[in-house]
């Protein structure tokens, strides 16, 4: 099977690139939670089932698929609703 490389809007996932930002000390590493790597997004609190639940609901595709921010971060919302607690003061 082939998959196709998954893309974000505006944002630039060539590690050739990405390791520029690292080597000029613009980032503290590849973990910085302004790297749009795995390890950066869970830094900036994404789940991990979010993760990959995000990733299996693209489906297989042999185009390049752009995806957008904001459905991410959507994903992990709802995965988070879940198991968190929310608590309303009333008067």
């Amino acid at each position: 099977h082939a998959f196709a490389r998954m893309s974000f809007m505006f944002t630039v996932l060539s590690k050739r690139k990405l390791t520029w930002f690292v080597e000029q000390g613009l980032v503290t590493g590849w973990d910085d939670a302004r790297m749009p790597t795995v390890r950066g997004v869970v830094r900036r609190g994404v789940n991990v089932p979010a993760l990959r639940k995000f990733i299996y609901s693209q489906g297989a595709s042999r185009r390049i698929v752009n995806m957008e921010w904001n459905k991410f971060w959507a994903e992990n919302k709802r995965e988070i609703d879940k198991c968190a607690k929310r608590l309303w003061p009333s008067t």
